[in-house]
C-alpha cells in the first residue's frame, strides 16, 4: 500500500508554496524598479499613461509612474499574508487526509479544535511551543481574512500563549506587534514545511506496517 495521493500532492504543493510565494516577490519588486527607473526624474513621472494588462479587455491600465511605483511598494504585506492563507489551506488538507491514517477518527482541520486534536494524537510531530505558534499563525491567518488585519481576542489569548502574557500586557503593543508578525511569516512556513514532512514520514510507516 503506498501513501495516498492525495496527501502526496498536498504535501508536494506545500513544498512548493515557498517558490511560487517568492516568485511574486521577485515580479513585484522587478516591475516596480523597471517603472522607476524608466520614468522617474522624467516628465513622464506623473503623467498618466497605458500600462500593458494582457489579461484585460483593453489590453491596457492607466496610471501614473509614480502612482504605479507607489502601489507596488505596498503589496508586501498582502503578498506575504496571501501567502500564509494559501499555506494554510493546503495544510489543513493534508490534516484532514492524514487524520483518516494516524488519528482515531477523520478530523476537521479548518477549525483549531481539530487541527489541535490532530496533534494531540501524534504528540511526536510537534513541539509544545510549535503548537503554540501554530495556532498563533492560524489566529493571525483569520485575523487577516475575517477582521481587515485588526487583532480579537482570539489572536491576544494566542498571542499570550506563543510569546508570555508579558508580551501581550497592551492592547496598544498587539496593534504593533501584529505588524510585526509579517517578518515571522517565513518562520511559520518552515514550521508548517517541517510539520508535513514529520507527518509524511508517520504515514510512510503507518503505510509500511499496513503492507
Amino acid at each position: 500500500m503506498e501513501i495516498p495521493i492525495i496527501i502526496g500532492s498536498a504535501i508536494t504543493r506545500i513544498n512548493q508554496s515557498e517558490d511560487r510565494w517568492k516568485a511574486v516577490y521577485m515580479a513585484v519588486w522587478g516591475y516596480y524598479f523597471q517603472i522607476r527607473d524608466k520614468f522617474e526624474n522624467t516628465p513622464y513621472w506623473n503623467k498618466p499613461l497605458k500600462f500593458g494588462l494582457p489579461a484585460f479587455p483593453k489590453g491596457f491600465h492607466p496610471y501614473t509612474p509614480s502612482e504605479l511605483c507607489s502601489i507596488l511598494t505596498s503589496k508586501d504585506e498582502g503578498i506575504t499574508f496571501e501567502h500564509l492563507i494559501t499555506l494554510f489551506s493546503l495544510f489543513e488538507e493534508l490534516l484532514n487526509e492524514s487524520s483518516k491514517i494516524l488519528c482515531s477518527k477523520e478530523i476537521n482541520a479548518s477549525k483549531k479544535q481539530g487541527m489541535n486534536k490532530f496533534f494531540e494524537e501524534n504528540k511526536d510531530i510537534i513541539s509544545e511551543q510549535e503548537l503554540k505558534e501554530l495556532n498563533l499563525a492560524k489566529e493571525t491567518r483569520n485575523c487577516y481574512i475575517h477582521n481587515n488585519g485588526r487583532i480579537d481576542q482570539k489572536w491576544i489569548d494566542a498571542y499570550k500563549e506563543a510569546r508570555g502574557s508579558s508580551s501581550a500586557s497592551k492592547r496598544e503593543g498587539l496593534e504593533v506587534g501584529f505588524s510585526s508578525l509579517f517578518h515571522q511569516v517565513e518562520e511559520w512556513h518552515k514550521l508548517i514545511v517541517n510539520l508535513a514532512l514529520g507527518i509524511e514520514s508517520k504515514i510512510k510507516l503507518s503505510v509500511k506496517k499496513v503492507s
